[in-house]
């Protein structure tokens, strides 16, 4: 397979809801006529997916502890050459960093764009993600195993603060929560 065939779809459709600069950005990726979800597009970045993942009982989201970058985001990361959607990357991405596997797609194609800058990187110069987050209702609060990331846990909405998670983060999972309604 030839990697995600939905993406360019995904990014030109998506309506954002507030700051529209990570979409902006992410369209202007778009135009440069080059497939831009391989790792190996540096110049300025590639797409990557993510998932918000909301508990079986909508009071949580499910938050991972990365490894090399020593925070706690949601689940996701690199798109690969199997993945056929956007979709099927976040849902690779959850259940290898999670091992969650029970996921029923929420709300519309994307919760949110992110545009954000990834430090260098032993052989790897400073570069640009532009996360497409995609949102997900799983069918159980059973985790593990897990192998990729620190640790996986279930975090109330309420405490998501005190992970230091960023705006866009935060931003992601009060969308796929209001799209479980």
């Amino acid at each position: 397979m030839l990697g995600p065939v939905d993406l360019d779809a995904l990014v030109r459709s998506y309506v954002p809801d507030g700051d529209a600069s990570s979409h902006e950005l992410a369209l202007e990726v778009l135009g440069n006529g080059r497939p831009m979800w391989p790792r190996s597009e540096l110049d300025p970045g590639h797409f990557t997916a993510s998932a918000f993942v909301l508990s079986p009982d909508r009071e949580e989201v499910l938050l991972v502890h990365h490894r090399k970058l020593d925070r706690w985001l949601q689940p996701g990361g690199h798109l690969e050459s199997e993945d056929f959607s956007i979709e099927d990357g976040a849902r690779r991405e959850v259940l290898e960093e999670t091992g969650v596997s029970d996921l029923r797609l929420l709300g519309p194609a994307l919760m949110r764009i992110d545009a954000h800058q990834i430090p260098p990187f032993e052989d790897e110069p400073a570069h640009m993600h532009f996360d497409l987050g995609v949102g997900f209702h799983a069918g159980s609060h059973e985790i593990g195993p897990i192998a990729e990331v620190i640790e996986a846990r279930w975090v109330r909405y309420s405490e998501l603060q005190s992970f230091d998670v960023d705006g866009a983060l935060t931003a992601g999972a009060q969308a796929v929560r209001r799209a479980a309604g």
